[in-house]
């Protein structure tokens, strides 16, 4: 029997999800610009590498971790209750030490751009949910914006009762399916390319999480910068 979260799990992983991820490519459209990726074996190779050093290494602990404190957090107050201030704390740190590893102005914009984004999702979804409530409680202790979205994607799929495996995975297949996307319209590939870039990278979901989040993409950082001053372009990182 399949289980009860999986239709909510499909629409959090959805590319029809409205927070604007389609206009991020996250330095790929640098990284053609610069010759770096110019085919589909190419493409698949920049994927891999931005997978497993920086995105699954990085994003996917902070989904997890927060997803792991939001788990019945249904069951306690709201602020004052210990337990409520105690869970806002830890979901605060986790928030600030991801932007802290955002190292261009346009990756912090993107992830604070895309929190936002959830954010409004959960408040018209689940506007009396706890999640909102600590969503917007980190926004005010982030002086007006959103919280990161990794943590902000976490809070929505608490509040749809996804379990934390199941949060990750969807992150992540959100992730892979845009960055496809994002290499089908700049190298440009086809859509049968793009299919067959999928069938290759959805193996990296199986993989377990990091205990310790990390990362270490030099090359995709200083394309990351050159591309806040790049002339011509269709994506906004």
């Amino acid at each position: 029997m399949l289980p009860a979260w999986l239709p909510a799990l499909m629409q959090l992983a959805s590319p029809t999800l409205p927070i604007g991820s389609f206009s991020y490519s996250q330095s790929l459209e640098a990284a053609a610009w610069a010759g770096v990726v110019r085919d589909e074996e190419q493409a698949l190779a920049w994927i891999r590498s931005h997978w497993h050093s920086a995105f699954a290494v990085r994003e996917l602990p902070v989904v997890e971790a927060a997803a792991r404190c939001l788990e019945g957090c249904a069951r306690i107050g709201g602020p004052g209750d210990p337990a409520w201030d105690a869970l806002h704390a830890e979901l605060a740190a986790l928030d600030e030490r991801f932007i802290a590893s955002r190292d261009s102005a346009e990756a912090r914009a993107e992830a604070r751009q895309t929190g936002a984004s959830l954010l409004r999702w959960l408040g018209g979804l689940h506007p009396d949910s706890h999640e909102h409530r600590l969503g917007l409680a980190l926004a005010v202790q982030a002086r007006a914006q959103a919280p990161a979205a990794p943590l902000a994607f976490a809070l929505c799929a608490s509040a749809q009762r996804l379990p934390p495996s199941a949060a990750r995975f969807a992150w992540g297949f959100a992730w892979l399916e845009n960055q496809v996307m994002a290499a089908v319209k700049i190298v440009p590939l086809g859509q049968s390319a793009g299919q067959r870039l999928l069938v290759a990278l959805r193996a990296l979901l199986a993989g377990p999480p990091e205990r310790q989040p990390w990362s270490f993409a030099p090359l995709a950082s200083v394309l990351a910068m050159r591309h806040e001053r790049q002339y011509t372009r269709l994506f906004r990182s």
